[in-house]
């Protein structure tokens, strides 16, 4: 098929009469991630719930909602943004922040209800986040949803989501996305074991560009004070009033099940972690056979580009993106600690493929002579070790939904997942 016609096909597609239509039709024959037993896998677990539709008839990731061929077209109010910083001049969804500012009160309530039971569940003496934990505290945010939504008792279905989950599945996954936004960019500052102001913490969200969207054409739309305000709330917990909000206390108490959520919150969340550090290590191993194109035929050079473009963290070539994947793992190894599984640091370790202090390894010092077989080492290296947590967590994500437990991974999959069709074709040539 023609580009011409593909073009025409998706303008078609996306036309406001044509779209909720196709998107309707389409789902029918191939479901949305959320009705998936692997979506955890497949997709982190905002993404995947984000095509999961409100009350409100819109679907709760707005105008992020993927993957893009769910995402129905509905009618949104954009404006630019005039705010200082990095999403001057962006285009802001005015429609849903008027959604969020009505909730607001109540959201910062459920927020500081749910910070509460998660200081007394993991034993915390203070009462003000790290970066670190923030991150995990965070992931209740897109997890209250997707474990409503999945779970196999008193589930929820799409299009009965309450305005107050709706707003918070934006505002409450606020740390872990400028966590995230950090790591990505290869600093080392969520390593810092001391929290910070809300003024800090918001000129961290600013710089990291965790306040735009992935294709770098919206901004959020909330102010400054409103982001330092909700920011101190989650981060430092400086809501002080009496837990009173109606609203608030009913999602609250729809937690039924307090073991079973906290179990896929962090076995969600540590699948993710896996994913995005197999990426990360493997990626290591792909820039070095980048950077000796003269070590590869035409082939394998293209299996790599290839296999590089799952990555979605844009990476430099050289000594910088070196750097930055190296800071990268170091802040994923530490979050995996955080999540209470210190076993993936020390097998990596007795394997080889990390540093002392959670680095990966010096690709940049490989020999000439060593670099095809180091890569291929690293490649395979990478998979074997984190595969079995990886399958371990996605059944725990399945035991806490009491849903799809006959559904696993192969290391296949894990491959597939995190660098394309054609990574175990390459490895098979730097092996044979």
């Amino acid at each position: 098929m023609g580009n011409p016609v593909k073009s025409m096909i998706k303008s078609a597609y996306y036309s406001p009469k044509i779209n909720p239509i196709a998107v309707k039709a389409y789902s029918a024959i191939s479901p949305p991630p959320y009705h998936r037993p692997n979506m955890e896998f497949d997709h982190d677990v905002w993404l995947g719930i984000s095509s999961f539709f409100s009350t409100e008839g819109r679907q709760i990731g707005e105008a992020n909602t993927a993957p893009e061929r769910y995402k129905v077209v509905v009618d949104t109010e954009f404006r630019t943004c005039k705010f200082e910083g990095t999403r001057h001049g962006l285009l802001t969804n005015i429609t849903a922040s008027r959604h969020v500012l009505a909730e607001l009160q109540n959201a910062i309530q459920l927020a500081t209800l749910l910070r509460n039971n998660y200081i007394q569940r993991r034993g915390l003496t203070d009462e003000r986040f790290n970066l670190l934990q923030s991150y995990v505290f965070s992931k209740m945010g897109a997890a209250l949803t997707a474990f409503h939504a999945r779970r196999k008792e008193r589930r929820i279905e799409s299009g009965s989501l309450p305005p107050l989950e709706t707003a918070f599945f934006t505002l409450g996954v606020g740390p872990f996305m400028v966590v995230r936004a950090l790591m990505e960019m290869g600093s080392l500052i969520p390593l810092d074991p001391e929290p910070k102001g809300a003024e800090e913490l918001y000129a961290l969200a600013d710089s990291s560009r965790s306040l735009i969207s992935g294709d770098g054409t919206r901004g959020c739309a909330g102010s400054k004070k409103l982001i330092i305000q909700f920011a101190d709330v989650a981060w430092n917990g400086s809501f002080k009033g009496e837990l009173k909000s109606p609203e608030a206390l009913r999602v609250y108490n729809s937690v039924d099940d307090w073991d079973g959520f906290y179990a896929y919150v962090y076995a969600s969340s540590r699948l993710e972690l896996l994913i995005k550090l197999h990426q990360a290590l493997c990626s290591q191993a792909l820039m070095l056979l980048q950077d000796h194109p003269q070590l590869c035929s035409r082939q394998e050079r293209e299996w790599v580009e290839d296999a590089l473009s799952h990555f979605t963290v844009p990476l430099a070539r050289g000594a910088e993106g070196r750097t930055v994947m190296n800071n990268m793992i170091r802040v994923l190894v530490a979050l995996m600690d955080e999540h209470d599984e210190p076993r993936v640091r020390q097998q990596l370790l007795a394997r080889g493929l990390l540093n002392p202090d959670g680095s990966g390894l010096e690709a940049g010092q490989v020999p000439e002579q060593e670099v095809r077989r180091s890569a291929a080492r690293i490649l395979r290296g990478s998979a074997e070790t984190l595969f079995p947590f990886c399958k371990t967590e996605l059944a725990g994500v399945h035991a806490a939904l009491d849903r799809f437990q006959d559904s696993t991974i192969s290391v296949e999959d894990l491959y597939r997942r995190c660098n394309g069709d054609h990574v175990q074709q390459l490895l098979a040539s730097l092996e044979g």
